[in-house]
């Protein structure tokens, strides 16, 4: 029996992360024309305009695909998305230590890594509070 009594996704949930795919790459649009690059411009947006049609030709048949898009409709998909997340997330902190530390190694101040550690940890340590206190 399932202890979650979420809805299932939404037809906004569905599109989000394609609308979101579709703003980035109008935004590489706007960065790349500012700095006259129209060809990195114009890559820049094909680029997420294909991650996006991928995503919504292949969520239909793939659930690796309609994972990525966001569709999480059960239990299990929610559960492969909290592994993965949680599996991403322990990779972007070793990438972020091996930074810092890299840097403080070549005799530098080890910034930007600096901030982007204490970001990460400030998180999860909020993270943390919240969700334990929500129960």
């Amino acid at each position: 029996m399932s202890t979650d009594h979420k809805p299932e996704t939404t037809r906004g949930q569905r599109w989000a992360v394609p609308a979101v795919g579709l703003a980035m790459g109008v935004v590489f649009i706007a960065i790349f024309l500012a700095r006259h690059e129209p060809g990195m411009a114009a890559g820049g947006f094909a680029t997420m305009a294909a991650y996006v049609l991928i995503l919504v030709m292949a969520s239909r048949r793939s659930e690796p695909a309609a994972l990525l898009r966001g569709q999480q409709t059960d239990e299990r998909r929610r559960a492969i998305n909290q592994r993965a997340s949680t599996f991403t997330l322990n990779v972007l902190v070793l990438v972020l230590l091996a930074g810092f530390v890299t840097e403080l190694i070549r005799g530098h101040s080890g910034h930007p890594w600096d901030v982007l550690c204490g970001a990460g940890a400030v998180t999860y340590i909020l993270a943390t509070i919240y969700f334990s206190r929500r129960g």
